[in-house]
């Protein structure tokens, strides 16, 4: 139960942080300089690819059994970079990422129904019919978004 807390935590926190206008990178920016231009904003999947591979490592096998904590965790791990990627696309200055965006809302989604079935602990998740087993759109969707993320930031204007 703990990590499904965390889970709910972290997909309720970091969008109510976005919102408030309270981002971590913009703290990191020198006072008194105006904000950057999406020109001169760095392309973000050379970042958060490494994070995004570095949170879903061993997810796939971690997750052959939905209901286990150990994979409640790493989609917890996967979900916080995943929302702390959106709220970087969603700085001020950044062009769109339109193909990064669709690939982190089926995430969310995916999340939210894993939650909301209650998959953690209840050994029906374990059914390869459950509905449990949309936790792939995550587990492997954190490739699938490095992916997109390299199309979208070739996309950014120069």
């Amino acid at each position: 139960m703990k990590i499904r807390a965390l889970t709910v935590a972290a997909l309720l926190t970091v969008p109510l942080a976005a919102c408030s206008g309270g981002q971590e990178p913009d703290a990191k920016a020198p006072s008194g300089k105006p904000s950057p231009t999406a020109s001169k904003l760095s392309a973000l999947a050379p970042a958060w690819q490494p994070k995004l591979d570095a949170a879903a490592e061993g997810a796939v096998d971690t997750c052959q059994t939905p209901s286990s904590d150990a994979c409640a965790e790493v989609l917890t791990d996967i979900m916080i970079v995943v929302n702390e990627l959106e709220s970087e696309i969603e700085a001020p200055g950044r062009g769109p990422y339109r193909e990064s965006t669709k690939q982190i809302a089926k995430m969310q989604a995916a999340t939210d129904k894993y939650v909301d079935e209650g998959c953690q602990g209840d050994p029906a998740a374990d059914d390869p019919n459950s509905d449990c087993w949309g936790i792939s759109a995550i587990t492997v969707g954190a490739a699938t978004l490095g992916m997109t993320l390299m199309t979208d930031d070739l996309a950014q204007p120069k």
